[in-house]
């Protein structure tokens, strides 16, 4: 083993880091997924969790432009990574101790979380950000190593349903917790994207970013206008999916296993992305995607009454979801100028985020006022009107450089 990794070029050993670092972040983040279930148990009814989420949504905007702030300051992305992988962690670990059983309680939750959602809610983000930016600057297959951190999320996902009658929905906190000490380890050994060494004595120069050329793109403004719909839709699909289940008689214990198959069904097209990308536009992936993700939530309105149908129409979320993780990241790659690639990724951030907020706040009083089922055909409806906007800003002469 020591003699292969000998071997290893210095691409070799960071396509092996960031494999691994992919992969255990989102082995971990299966641990943590339980935090709807367990508002659920102990009482939060669909619009106390919307109210929830949605300031834990406007702590994630303020929490992605900050952070992403401290990285530009520091000039490392690994560094903040780090930090947020620690940080978040340990705060996490101690909601089951904050009390359940008072008259506010219900307060407490809804001040605590969304405080630990401002180191947590940007986890993925810089995940996410880590990969892309090192892929793209070292030529390294994006779809496949995304593809194993889904793959391992399935497998995370099966172990702690499996596992959940015995240590229970409160031990699922302080369980990521420990085991997103493993992607923090290996991050100290990733390479910082756009890594420069500067010679002894030479200056750091400090140059001003022109933020308005993202904001005189009309296809970059486009997508965030297509993205606030997109999230509109998709916040509120995987925020309340406890309380479809409760309604269709699935155990809340299935859970895991619902999210392990969605993540699982996002390889395929992962580990196809850049063979797709050869084929049809980025543009095209991402239609597709929603489109893919409305079927689901049509299935789950007029046709779920177990756990068969559901896990049959969440095949069509996980296949959307691969597609949109694989095509909508490297869009803004692409669309993004030098330089403002880190804030056209934060921008997108800040657009779904606030997305997220009116999502779970009218989704949650939504859901209680006419239940689960026809709540996701208001979701799917949401999606298709995303698609519509996105198509309808298509311009000819893009739609001719379909392999652009």
């Amino acid at each position: 083993m020591k003699r292969f990794f000998s071997r290893l070029d210095y691409r070799g050993r960071q396509a092996l880091n960031q494999a691994g670092l992919c992969s255990m972040f989102w082995f971990a983040w299966a641990f943590g997924c339980y935090q709807t279930v367990y508002l659920q148990e102990i009482g939060f009814s669909a619009s106390q969790l919307g109210l929830l989420n949605a300031v834990s949504s406007g702590v994630g905007i303020v929490s992605v432009s900050f952070w992403g702030m401290v990285s530009d300051k520091l000039g490392s992305l690994r560094k903040v990574y780090i930090t947020l992988l620690v940080s978040a962690s340990a705060l996490y670990a101690l909601t089951p101790l904050i009390p359940t059983g008072l008259a506010f309680s219900p307060l407490l939750l809804t001040a605590f979380l969304p405080a630990v959602n401002f180191f947590r809610g940007s986890m993925s983000t810089f995940s996410e950000n880590l990969l892309v930016r090192n892929c793209n600057e070292l030529r390294l297959n994006y779809g496949m190593l995304r593809g194993a951190g889904s793959f391992l999320f399935t497998i995370g996902s099966l172990i702690i349903s499996s596992l959940l009658p015995a240590v229970g929905v409160r031990n699922t906190f302080w369980l990521t917790g420990v085991l997103m000490m493993l992607p923090a380890a290996l991050a100290l050994f990733a390479r910082e994207p756009s890594a420069k060494v500067k010679k002894s004595g030479e200056k750091k120069e400090t140059e001003k970013l022109d933020v308005g050329r993202l904001f005189r793109s009309r296809s970059y403004m486009m997508f965030l206008v297509f993205t606030f719909f997109f999230y509109l839709a998709a916040c509120s699909e995987s925020s309340f999916l406890p309380y479809l289940m409760r309604e269709t008689g699935v155990p809340s214990q299935q859970y895991g296993v619902l999210l392990g198959y969605r993540a699982l069904l996002e390889i395929p097209f992962l580990l196809l992305m850049v063979r797709l990308r050869r084929r049809f536009s980025l543009r095209s992936l991402i239609v597709c995607a929603a489109i893919l993700m409305a079927v689901e939530c049509l299935g789950f309105g007029l046709f779920v009454s177990g756990l068969g149908l559901m896990l049959l129409f969440c095949t069509f979320f996980g296949l959307g979801n691969g597609l949109f993780i694989g095509a909508s990241l490297n869009y803004i790659y692409e669309l993004a100028p030098e330089g403002l690639k880190a804030t056209a990724q934060t921008i997108f951030v800040s657009v779904s985020s606030v997305a997220g907020i009116l999502g779970n706040l009218l989704g949650g009083m939504v859901l209680d006022q006419i239940g689960a089922k026809p709540f996701y055909l208001v979701i799917s409806a949401a999606y298709l009107l995303s698609v519509a906007i996105f198509v309808c800003s298509f311009d000819k002469a893009a739609s001719r450089r379909r392999h652009s």
